[in-house]
């Protein structure tokens, strides 16, 4: 990869003092600055963009900067929460991360999203696609397909080419018994979360066997020296 085609992140826009700190210098809000100076593309990833006006909000959409989104942070940190109704209905396009790993879940983070939503306008269902459609497909699908692109990376489908990344839910979980198909993504994303992974499969390799990683125990040796080093 090339580095005119590689991808770039770009933390803009996370908390309130930075706006402040943005226009003090510029006489510009982050992300305007970003849209106004640079030419912002597809390769772009904003991560948080959590503060937004609503014309900030359809130009970072069109434009096709990537909103890299770590809802548990920003709500652990008390940032704010991000315009994710208006930037999904203005064909914006999201991916989610961990940021300050105060968790590691996709399925926290998704759910951390739609629910911010829902507080914010007061509102179910608030990131479904539609009437009667599923919230967990649509959130899934969008993470999905803007974290492959955020990496520039043949990731985020089962499909030939491209990389045999795979979780696992188990189906006897009890968040999941007599679910299937979009409703499991529901149960996984609002209730079971990272109970109900099973196995996982990095680039093919099953890494992930029964709940338990195949090089666990070394991992957990080396997380254990790293805390005490850390804390002695």
């Amino acid at each position: 990869m090339g580095r005119k085609s590689a991808p770039i992140h770009i933390h803009v826009a996370e908390q309130t003092k930075e706006v402040d700190d943005c226009l003090a210098w510029s006489g510009t809000r982050p992300v305007r600055y970003l849209l106004d100076h640079f030419d912002v593309s597809s390769r772009w990833c904003g991560i948080h963009a959590t503060h937004m006006t609503a014309d900030e909000t359809q130009r970072m959409a069109a434009s096709g900067m990537i909103a890299g989104l770590c809802p548990t942070t920003e709500a652990n940190l008390g940032d704010g929460i991000f315009p994710a109704a208006a930037f999904l209905t203005a064909k914006g396009a999201i991916a989610i991360g961990s940021d300050s790993h105060i968790s590691v879940s996709p399925a926290e983070d998704l759910r951390q999203l739609e629910y911010s939503q829902r507080l914010r306008d007061r509102t179910r269902n608030a990131l479904a696609s539609g009437p009667g459609k599923s919230t967990g497909r649509a959130l899934f699908d969008a993470a999905l397909k803007g974290g492959a692109r955020s990496m520039a990376q043949p990731v985020g489908a089962l499909a030939p080419g491209l990389r045999a990344d795979i979780t696992v839910l188990d189906d006897d979980h009890p968040a999941l018994i007599g679910r299937s198909q979009d409703r499991a993504l529901d149960s996984w994303i609002f209730s079971g979360g990272n109970s109900c992974v099973r196995d996982v499969f990095v680039a093919g390799h099953h890494v992930v066997q029964n709940r338990r990683h195949i090089r666990e125990e070394a991992i957990l040796k080396n997380f254990r020296a790293a805390v005490k080093r850390l804390t002695a």
